[in-house]
C-alpha cells in the first residue's frame, strides 16, 4: 500500500501512452498466484489512469540460474507462463520475451539495450501502428495432435520461422504427467513435435527451465520464441 500511495497514486492525474512492467522474480515460488494477480493490477491501474485501454507490456523474466539435463519443474518456467496467459486473456497487453538475454549468475542481466530493442519494437506496432514492423519471435496459438505428433502454430506476423538444422527445448509428456525430452522439426511456418515413448502426448511444452540454454526456436528476424506449456485437445 505504501509504494502505491507514495509512487503511483501521484500519477494519476497524468495521461500515458502505455505502461512497462518489468518485475516477477520475486513471486517465482507463487507462480500460481500470478496471473491473477498481474490481471487484477491491470485493471486497477486501468481505472486509476481512466483509460481501460491503457497498453501494457510485460517484460517476461530472462533465463537464470542453472540448466538441467532432464526436463524439470521450474518456478521461473511457471512465471513465464503466468505472464503469457495474461497478454493471451487481457486484452491491449503484450509479452516482451528476453529468454536468451538473462546470466545464470546475474539476475540483473546486462544487456538491456537488447530488451529496450525488443520493447520498442512492440510499441511501435502496438501503440503506433507501424504495420511493417514484426513486434516478436514466435507465439504459440494452438497445439493439436496427428499421428502421434503434435502440430504447433503461432500467432501471424510472428511465424515466419528460421531454419535450423537441430530444433531443441521441447518436451512431451503423456497421461502419467512425466515430460521427457521430444524431437522437432519445422515445416513451414508449423513446427512438429514427437517423441517415440509417448505415443499419445497431450502436454507440449517449449524452453521450461530457469536457463533453457539450448532453446533456439526463432523466426527469420532473430527474435526468439516465447517459452510456453499447451495441453493437447
Amino acid at each position: 500500500r505504501s509504494m502505491y500511495n507514495s509512487m503511483i497514486s501521484p500519477l494519476r492525474n497524468l495521461h500515458f501512452k502505455g505502461a512497462l512492467w518489468y518485475q516477477g522474480e520475486t513471486n517465482a515460488g507463487r507462480s500460481s498466484e500470478y496471473e491473477a494477480l498481474l490481471t487484477a493490477m491491470i485493471k486497477d491501474w486501468r481505472v486509476k489512469f481512466a483509460d481501460e485501454n491503457l497498453p501494457f507490456f510485460i517484460m517476461q523474466l530472462p533465463n537464470f540460474m542453472q540448466t538441467h539435463p532432464q526436463p524439470v519443474e521450474s518456478g521461473w518456467a511457471g512465471m513465464r507462463e503466468a505472464q503469457r496467459q495474461v497478454t493471451l486473456k487481457l486484452p491491449n497487453t503484450s509479452l516482451v520475451v528476453a529468454i536468451d538475454l538473462g546470466e545464470w549468475n546475474d539476475i540483473h542481466p546486462l544487456n538491456k539495450k537488447e530488451l529496450a530493442r525488443r520493447v520498442a519494437l512492440q510499441v511501435k506496432k502496438k501503440v503506433y501502428g507501424h504495420r511493417d514492423v514484426v513486434h516478436s519471435g514466435p507465439l504459440c496459438t494452438d497445439a493439436s495432435v496427428e499421428s502421434g505428433k503434435i502440430i504447433l502454430s503461432f500467432e501471424e506476423g510472428t511465424n515466419d520461422l528460421m531454419p535450423v538444422t537441430e530444433l531443441k527445448g521441447f518436451a512431451l509428456a503423456g497421461a502419467d504427467g512425466c515430460f521427457k525430452w521430444a524431437k522437432a522439426t519445422i515445416e513451414g511456418n508449423k513446427v512438429m513435435v514427437w517423441s517415440e515413448g509417448i505415443t499419445q502426448p497431450i502436454k507440449v511444452r517449449y524452453a521450461w527451465d530457469d536457463n533453457p540454454q539450448e532453446a533456439n526456436l526463432r523466426n527469420k528476424s532473430g527474435l526468439p520464441a516465447s517459452p510456453f506449456q499447451m495441453d493437447v485437445p
